[in-house]
């Protein structure tokens, strides 16, 4: 793997390393189609062997500096998790033909224990992650969560929309700066504006199209009346079907905005993850994938989220001043402290 040497100031120089993802579409597919034969004969049991598959795949084939990712999660713990998720739904809807008064106190308590679910998700992801024989870590709190993910979700709630974007800000400055590789934490340095911003170009973005859509109809019906069609014809079908894509297109588009800031703003130490995709490049990939997906009944989903992660990590890489000394210090660091056992406590709840 190679590393570019460039100079930020006059003092310091730092490496870029960037990512590289070795999987294809065919392999993926082989796992894909088995782990959706075995799902639906195992009646869902076997998800849980699923997903650690479809996460060892894309981890093993995630290549920085020479060095390939790991999962280890258990896929027993995983299925745990997941009966214990079931039979709370089924208490819930057993409750709710019996009383609805009944039905609607463990309904609030089931969303009241919505940070508890995220964060053991967030933690069993993290300590079963590993690069260079390193885990990765959380250790938010849980009362800790409750802020970000119920307070400020609550605060989104009532002044209508409006403080939703501070609530990402929130909820992403939580999740960034918990997590730890090794005994070296993370840290965002997004701003709430940024998260303000990405609402207005894609609220903006939706009525420029709602906007058109009227002007189109508008004179669609001005020249249907002129010829006497009576509203008949294709376009308002087509119409419907343009203004339902383009939607989709801002629902993407999103995303690609939400990627771009959140994975330009993460440092660890000295070290700086940074990216550059074509929002226009990364909202075709996702549109087309979806349009695949959806024209080949899901036939083409493994080839679609290889697509997606190959040009992802193509345009990630990390700035670092030296990434060899860093991951050797937190080696160090955990051979001294121990081997965490963290994750024997989780619920196995992956998201």
């Amino acid at each position: 793997m190679e590393e570019t040497t460039v100079t930020t100031d006059s003092a310091t120089q730092r490496s870029i390393t960037p990512f590289v993802f070795h999987g294809n579409g065919a392999d993926y597919f082989r796992i894909w189609i088995v782990n959706l034969l075995f799902t639906i004969l195992t009646l869902g049991i076997y998800s849980a062997w699923a997903k650690v598959r479809t996460k060892k795949y894309f981890y093993g084939n995630t290549e920085l500096a020479g060095d390939r990712f790991d999962y280890i999660a258990s896929p027993i713990a995983i299925l745990k998790g997941r009966l214990i998720a079931v039979a709370l739904l089924l208490i819930y809807s057993l409750a709710g033909a019996f009383s609805s008064l009944l039905g609607f106190v463990l309904g609030l308590t089931l969303f009241l224990c919505i940070p508890v679910i995220v964060v053991a998700a967030l933690r069993f992801n993290a300590n079963n992650s590993i690069w260079r024989g390193v885990r990765f870590g959380f250790d938010g709190s849980i009362l800790q969560a409750y802020k970000p993910y119920f307070l400020w979700l609550l605060f989104a709630l009532v002044t209508l929309g409006l403080g939703y974007p501070h609530a990402r800000y929130k909820i992403n400055q939580y999740n960034i700066n918990h997590h730890r590789f090794g005994q070296a934490h993370s840290y965002s340095t997004a701003t709430s504006g940024g998260f303000y911003l990405i609402a207005l170009i894609c609220v903006g973005a939706f009525f420029a199209t709602f906007i058109l859509y009227f002007c189109v109809m508008f004179i669609y019906g001005l020249l249907s009346t002129a010829i006497g069609m009576n509203g008949q014809g294709f376009l308002p079908a087509i119409s419907i079907a343009i203004f339902m894509l383009v939607y989709i297109a801002i629902i993407l588009l999103y995303q690609a905005l939400y990627f771009r800031l959140v994975f330009n703003n993460i440092e660890v130490v000295e070290n700086r993850l940074r990216n550059n995709i074509s929002l226009y490049v990364y909202v075709m990939i996702l549109l087309t994938n979806f349009l695949l997906t959806l024209v080949t009944l899901g036939i083409y989903h493994p080839w679609a989220a290889v697509r997606r992660v190959r040009y992802l990590q193509s345009n990630l890489w990390i700035e670092a001043q030296d990434l060899n000394a860093f991951t050797a210090r937190e080696s160090d660091n955990i051979a001294a402290r121990g081997e965490e056992l963290g994750e024997a406590f989780d619920l196995g709840i992956g998201i």
